[in-house]
């Protein structure tokens, strides 16, 4: 299969899957498509970790709707003290915690599927839970094990130093780097989880008597080689493959591409099972009409919403004592709802805590929610996601919960928030973070000049190019209009009269005028350094001084931080900053209110 027939599988348009809670745990069901054959087999998906996960999220949200299209039900769901779940207390347990919820959610999937069959399939420290869990999982028929983490010390040297790369390339000072144990791009791995995780080691693991097994090899790795021998010896039904595209694959978040190959060849795997033929009984159980799961202070609900129910978000609300505030989350294009270092999730439940209610979101295409047929598979700066931040104000409306609204974006949600707001009276004030511009003028994502010299001259973008998996005219566009903006500024007397045009000042001008006419408050924060600033300059000049001429927007500049602010005191700021205003905007509600009755 091509990347293109990946694409146009997933334009045929799904609504997102079925949330459902085991315990104190929810996980998102895919059922098997009605007109699909009826097998006997379901798939319980255990995640990696970390930025592994975040990479990984949306793939296995496609692999989930292309099982269901050959009849094979599955479920997702976190582990205690990770992404969206709620439940931190199991994560002290270590992997036993992870562990039990394993088997908890193994029982849901079974009842809601009617499969009396499993197939775990994991990647990364999901794969060694699943050949770890397959000793005691009596109706396990098979496990797909990618790209397996065979040694947990070794996994966590590897682990210290992708976070190192990842920090030096974000520019974080080394004194505000998270050093702990499988910490890494600001996502701390529970202490008791670190500690067991040392103690892994798949080659010590006796292997007998065991299901179907698939593995996909890391290219290179002369360990998952020796370990593949290993399975081999010891009598496994086993299909082995490379993991073309790995590296790709959970490297970079913002520009990944799909293992095409390694989807057909796990699809060609599950057909082949025994069990696949198999008739499915009637499930014992459907799923939960209302998903919620609740702490002291917070309940958190997950949800569908919008045409065809096709985005999924997360509602959290305060217990008691709410103040009548809803804030909406947007995510980028390459983080899901949880947010960069689960700073969605933290900013949620902060919120709450404060009686402040949110809803966090995947827009179309992006983590749990499926694409919009004709909508770009790159969905960064794309003002087509304005529609799904309009459904997202329909559903707390259609809740009760929408009579005063805050909009928050970072980076490309910084954007269409922004966007959003301008487009829709209805919401009552905006917080953005890190915004690049304000109205967008080049195709895609830009890179710097710097940027595009530099991998001019590298032989992988030469390589892709030729292949043709670099869009020429994207790129000759933008490259264009950022040397046209440094000619403007250094040659100020020859191309002023260009500048309106190229860099947009006069319109975005405007836009700020028709929310300072709305009175809708508008916080910008910006962290020191960051590239989004330049065109802010350009806009507003130097120190912001042009902002003085709309007193609803203020500006706050953050030191000592990235442009995901990735080091935990700028999300504590951020996260003061955003409960500030959802207070202020209901203190400013009521005393409106008090004034009209007066």
């Amino acid at each position: 299969m091509t990347q293109t027939d990946v694409n146009s599988q997933e334009e045929k348009g799904r609504s997102a899957s079925q949330p459902t809670v085991f315990g104190s745990h929810t996980g998102l069901f895919t059922a098997a498509d009605d007109d699909a054959p009826k097998s006997d087999l379901a798939v319980l998906f255990l995640s990696p970790w970390g930025l592994e996960e975040m990479c990984t999220r949306r793939f296995y949200r496609i692999l989930a709707e292309r099982f269901a299209e050959i009849g094979v039900a599955s479920l997702r769901f976190d582990y205690p003290g990770t992404v969206n779940s709620l439940d931190d207390t199991s994560a002290e347990r270590g992997l036993s915690g992870w562990s039990e919820v394993i088997g908890k959610a193994a029982e849901e999937l079974k009842m809601l599927s009617g499969t009396h069959k499993l197939v775990f399939i994991g990647q990364g420290i999901g794969a060694s839970l699943a050949l770890k869990q397959a000793r005691s999982a009596s109706s396990l028929a098979a496990i797909a094990l990618l790209a397996p983490v065979l040694k947990g010390r070794a996994y966590l040297r590897e682990l210290s130093l992708f976070s190192r790369l990842i920090d030096d390339g974000l520019g974080i000072k080394p004194e505000l780097r998270d050093s702990a144990p499988g910490s890494i791009a600001g996502l701390r791995m529970p202490r008791a989880v670190a500690d067991d995780i040392k103690a892994v080691d798949l080659n010590s693991i006796e292997i007998t008597a065991l299901p179907h097994v698939f593995l996909a090899e890391r290219p290179g790795f002369e360990a998952d080689t020796t370990f593949r021998d290993r399975l081999t010896s010891a009598g496994c039904q086993l299909r082995a493959i490379p993991f073309s595209g790995y590296d790709t694959l959970v490297s970079n978040p913002l520009d990944q591409e799909l293992p095409e190959a390694l989807v057909d060849e796990l699809i060609d795997w599950l057909k082949s099972l025994p069990q696949y033929q198999d008739h499915r009984p009637l499930p014992a159980k459907k799923p939960s009409p209302v998903a919620s799961v609740r702490s002291e202070s917070i309940r958190e609900t997950s949800v569908r919403f919008g045409q065809d129910e096709r985005l999924y978000g997360v509602l959290c609300e305060p217990a008691e004592g709410s103040i009548g505030v809803t804030a909406v989350i947007l995510t980028t294009a390459y983080d899901h709802a949880a947010g960069w270092a689960r700073s969605s999730v933290a900013l949620a439940r902060e919120l709450a805590k404060v009686g402040v209610s949110s809803l966090r979101f995947d827009s179309a295409g992006v983590g749990d929610s499926p694409p919009v047929a004709a909508r770009r598979k790159q969905v960064l700066y794309d003002e087509a996601q304005i529609a799904d931040v309009g459904m997202a104000r329909d559903y707390v409306h259609s809740l009760g919960l929408g009579d005063r609204t805050l909009l928050i974006g970072r980076c490309s949600g910084a954007y269409v928030a922004f966007r959003s707001v301008l487009a829709d009276r209805r919401w009552n004030s905006c917080m953005i973070v890190n915004p690049v511009a304000f109205r967008w003028r080049f195709k895609g994502l830009p890179k710097t000049l710097k940027a595009y010299v530099r991998n001019a001259l590298d032989l992988e973008t030469v390589r892709r190019l030729w292949s043709g998996d670099v869009d020429l005219g994207a790129v000759t566009k933008n490259i264009s209009m950022r040397l046209v903006d440094r000619m403007a500024n250094r040659l100020s007397f020859v191309f002023a009269p260009a500048k309106p045009i190229t860099q947009l000042t006069k319109q975005v001008h405007r836009d700020f005028q028709a929310l300072a006419s709305r009175g809708t408050p508008l916080s910008i924060i910006y962290t020191e350094g960051d590239e989004g600033q330049e065109m802010f300059r350009i806009n507003f000049g130097d120190a912001g001084e042009k902002l003085s001429a709309y007193p609803n927007v203020q500006l706050h500049l953050f030191p000592d931080a990235d442009h995901n602010l990735t080091p935990l005191p700028a999300r504590e700021k951020m996260i003061a900053l955003a409960k500030q205003q959802a207070l202020s905007l209901g203190n400013r509600s009521e005393r409106h209110i008090a004034s009209a009755v007066a």
